[in-house]
């Protein structure tokens, strides 16, 4: 087994990349995010109907989130509301746009067709008048001559003032959250489609006009995400299915996709989609059920039979991934506006608290009409979506062979008061070389350097192959970083 390089870079515990799966009882455990406050109110009128796909954007004059407010025709908007940290929240007064609906104008594209997300290019080479992109559904021309719904690209100089540009790629169906981003080498860009669609081989690729032809699509395809590559944000790689390391496969809506800002490693949020066959006897008992019934008969028969789910979702390569089935988020218990198509639906992106976590959100009441919709903050750990844990049994994590760069072992782990950690320091082979184990490490920080008092120095084994054994109790190891 060849070692792997992780040199300084931090190294986080979401997936076995590092584990050696023989020699580690420990086991992987989704976390989940606490919830905090409500930090704003939607409560204008055109936006207590539906609001979705709330995007971060930080930029340098602090953090704009752009959502989408629907009317009663389905017809949505962008808009977007500031801040400097994340906890407080307004609307700038742009009037870009004339709309007598909005007594705070806060439009940046008007007359959108579906779900439209925002990002920062961060590419050096990018024009400064398309440092701000926005991507989703509209009719262009291609160059092949042909008007068709493509998922197209709108530049922006500020964040506030939108351009369309050009089409992308018309393969897919886009209805939904379709993010992209730099990933310090080329574009990477996640979309929506569907597969197992009747008569259709899953590997072929199909345009939207194609997808929605085949009528008997709505009740056995299987909602999809797919990847495609660009280097200039132009030309684009026609999409591929991303893979699951799992098995399974259900539905996923939005895809949530971004780098992980703290390591070289791609994350996602997906909503898990779950349509159930009819407004059952369990649905007639729900405290929503009103709204659920509301909205199968107004928006359409689906509707009020779906309800969402967040799940997490990792991987290093950006095609690869690996899934934890267990939710990430639920409904919560329930109440008169949950359980409903619409719950769950995270922010995309994060905030950086500047200390151990990160803030998320959700705009909740998604199908509640004519309720004013809240914008719920979530905290969570930085690392912390996913861990290896003993559980309250006494337990063992090994690493693969590694090369590292670095004198200090820093981890980001978290504790009971009973419980502990005790590090070894193993050579390829899995034996000892750190004349016994560390000092006890208890306790829960994101930073904590390992301590050995036995004389051991970790840089006499400095780019030399070793492996590290966790001994834990009552434990949860987030990540890990040399130093």
């Amino acid at each position: 087994m060849d070692a792997l390089n992780v040199g300084n870079d931090r190294q986080v515990f979401w997936d076995d990349y590092l584990v050696d799966n023989d020699r580690t009882t420990a086991y992987q455990q989704v976390m989940h995010p606490e919830k905090k406050e409500c930090c704003f109110e939607f409560d204008q009128k055109n936006e207590k109907f539906c609001i979705s796909y709330p995007c971060i954007v930080k930029d340098d004059k602090g953090y704009k989130m752009y959502y989408q407010p629907w009317y009663d025709d389905l017809k949505p908007l962008v808009c977007v509301i500031e801040s400097k940290d994340g906890v407080t929240w307004h609307k700038p007064h742009l009037n870009i746009y004339d709309n007598p609906d909005f007594e705070e104008n806060n439009i940046v594209i008007d007359k959108v067709k579906d779900g439209i997300f925002v990002f920062f290019d961060t590419n050096p080479a990018c024009p400064d008048n398309e440092k701000y992109k926005a991507i989703g559904p509209a009719m262009m021309l291609h160059p092949d001559g042909e008007t068709k719904t493509s998922l197209c690209c709108y530049v922006s100089h500020d964040g506030y003032h939108f351009t369309l540009s050009h089409p992308m790629t018309r393969y897919g169906t886009f209805d939904s959250l379709n993010t992209a981003m730099w990933d310090g080498k080329r574009y990477v860009c996640y979309l929506r489609s569907f597969h197992n669609i009747i008569g259709v081989d899953n590997s072929e690729v199909l345009d939207m006009t194609q997808i929605y032809s085949h009528s008997k699509m709505w009740s056995y395809a299987t909602r999809d995400i797919r990847v495609m590559y660009s280097d200039d944000f132009r030309n684009w790689t026609k999409p591929e299915m991303i893979t699951f390391d799992d098995g399974l496969d259900y539905p996923l809506y939005t895809n949530n996709i971004e780098l992980y800002p703290r390591a070289h490693v791609f994350i996602g949020f997906p909503v898990r989609y779950n349509e159930r066959k009819e407004l059952n006897e369990n649905i007639q008992q729900m405290t929503s059920y009103p709204i659920k019934k509301a909205a199968t008969e107004r928006i359409e028969n689906r509707t009020g039979k779906v309800s969402t789910d967040c799940i997490f979702i990792c991987s290093r390569d950006g095609k690869n991934w690996h899934r934890f089935n267990e939710a990430f988020m639920t409904p919560g218990y329930e109440d008169e506006h949950n359980w409903i198509y619409g719950d769950c639906y995270l922010s995309y992106s994060m905030i950086d608290s500047g200390k151990e976590y990160y803030s998320t959100y959700t705009i909740d009441r998604h199908f509640s009409f004519g309720y004013s919709k809240p914008l719920t903050r979530y905290q969570i750990r930085k690392d912390g979506f996913a861990c290896y844990t003993s559980g309250g049994d006494e337990k063992v994590l090994v690493t693969k062979p590694i090369v590292f760069k670095g004198n200090n072992l820093h981890l980001n782990f978290e504790t009971s008061a009973y419980g502990s950690i005790y590090v070894s320091i193993l050579d390829e082979a899995g034996n000892e070389i750190s004349d016994g184990e560390s000092v006890e490490v208890f306790g829960n920080n994101i930073d904590r350097r390992v301590v050995f008092d036995n004389g051991f120095d970790l840089s006499s084994v400095e780019g030399k192959p070793i492996r590290i054994r966790f001994r834990m109790k009552d434990a949860k190891l987030y990540s890990m970083k040399f130093e």
